[in-house]
Order: structure tokens, then C-alpha cells, then sequence
């Protein structure tokens, strides 16, 4: 029996916060209410001032001065209302984060004409932005820890790609890919048995679009498979490569 393994590594994007501070202030102000049996407006008022101040490097201030109950009201995207009053509503902004449920994929031994998988789940907040994508390669093909030999990229049952999925659930057909499914990925993964292989670093090939979303994502997830086979003449030992993902925001 020969033992293959797999490793996977993680490329993490930078998470962005914006610091803001607004003091209380007791000077009165004067405006105009509007109002009827349906509704209630309290409309604008004349700003005494307005305007950033920055300080230093660490931090910065921005603030307005006579604005009624400035702020904003309610999680856009998370409550039944949103009320932005005042410029200052475009602080509510929260990080964009990245998260795999684990960063190591091991595929125990592997035997010829038996496929071995694994899997993690891809957890995605957008904060503030208006969206992402997220992208996907490898560095190079499985590859033996001590030697050249390798397990190639799939090519499915009767072919695939690094942006078209196959169907792959024959073993006898050797290589490595994966599979990923939900609301937010290609429509390509028709079904569990639709495998794409990765664009390869070492080879120059542009990485590939897993998961995307045009809209704000409060916990996005996608369970992502990985799946390898292998010939009966491969070479035994340890193999890996590293699979590295790239989060961007839209904005």
C-alpha cells in the first residue's frame, strides 16, 4: 500500500478598519419637522462645520458639527431597516474576512483505482464591500517530497479544465482537483461527481474564479473537495503541493 499525502497552505488578503471618533456637543440647533398621519420627517439642518482632521499617522477624525442625530440606524443587511442620517453613516464599516475551517488537506493512503478526498469549508464576510470574488491555484502539481515524480492534474473522466468542470468519478482515471459547491460558485459544478483540476503557478497559468458574489456576504460558505488518484505504478512516498487562495473585494 503505497501512502500519498497533501498538504494545503493558505494566502491571506489584508483586513481594512476605519477608527472613528464623534464627540458629544450641546450647541442647539434649529430645523424643520414635517409630519402627517403617515409619516414623520425631521428634515436637514445647517451644519456649524464639518471636516476631517488628521493628526498623525495612527489615526484620524472626522466630524460634524450641529448635525441631528447624526449616525446610522440599524446593520445594513442584518436588520429589517437601515437609516444612514448624516454623512457620517458610511463609517458603519466592518472587515472583510477570509476563513478555511482548516489548513491542512491529508489524503491518508492511497491505493490504485481508489480515489482518497478531503475537504474544508471557505467562510467569507464582505463588511463594507460591495461583493468579491475569490480565486484559486496551486503552486505545482502533487509532487513526491523527495523526488520529480508527480500526480498530475486531473483531466476528469473525458475532460476538464482549470475553468470548465467534468465529471470525474472513474479512478482508474489518475490525477488531482477538486470540487466546490453553493449558491455562490460556478454553475459548471453541476453535481458531487463535477471536478475542475487547478491553473499551476509553476506553469504561468492565470488563477481561477471558485466563489462569487455581487452583493454584500454575512458568512458565505462553500465546502470545498479535494480529490486524488493515482496509477499502479506510482512512485511511493509522500506528496504535496500548496493551494493558494485570493480574496478581493468589490468596490
Amino acid at each position: 500500500m503505497k501512502k500519498i499525502s497533501f498538504f494545503g497552505s493558505l494566502s491571506l488578503l489584508v483586513m481594512i478598519s476605519t477608527f472613528l471618533l464623534v464627540g458629544p456637543f450641546a450647541s442647539p440647533v434649529k430645523a424643520e419637522n414635517m409630519k402627517s398621519n403617515s409619516y414623520y420627517l425631521q428634515f436637514g439642518n445647517f451644519n456649524m462645520g464639518s471636516g476631517k482632521f488628521d493628526p498623525g499617522s495612527n489615526y484620524n477624525v472626522s466630524y460634524t458639527l450641529g448635525g441631528t442625530a447624526v449616525g446610522p440606524y440599524g446593520k445594513y443587511g442584518t436588520t429589517d431597516y437601515f437609516l444612514g442620517s448624516g454623512f457620517q453613516y458610511i463609517y458603519q464599516i466592518d472587515q472583510f474576512t477570509f476563513a478555511l475551517s482548516k489548513l491542512a488537506i491529508d489524503f491518508g493512503e492511497l491505493t490504485a483505482a481508489d480515489f482518497g478526498t478531503d475537504s474544508h469549508t471557505i467562510t467569507i464576510n464582505t463588511g463594507s464591500a460591495g461583493g468579491y470574488t475569490v480565486y484559486a491555484f496551486e503552486n505545482q502539481p502533487l509532487t513526491h517530497i523527495s523526488s520529480t515524480a508527480t500526480i498530475p492534474d486531473t483531466n476528469c473522466n473525458a475532460g476538464c479544465s482549470e475553468t470548465v468542470a467534468g465529471i470525474w468519478d472513474d479512478a482508474s482515471n489518475a490525477g488531482f482537483g477538486y470540487h466546490i459547491f453553493a449558491d455562490n460558485t460556478p454553475t459548471d459544478f453541476v453535481n458531487d461527481t463535477y471536478f475542475r483540476r487547478f491553473p499551476d503557478a509553476s506553469l504561468g497559468e492565470d488563477m481561477a474564479a471558485i466563489m462569487a458574489s455581487d452583493n454584500i456576504a454575512i458568512d458565505d460558505q462553500a465546502t470545498m473537495t479535494y480529490q486524488a488518484a493515482m496509477t499502479g505504478n506510482q512512485v511511493a512516498g509522500n506528496y504535496q503541493t500548496s493551494i493558494v487562495f485570493v480574496a478581493v473585494p468589490g468596490y
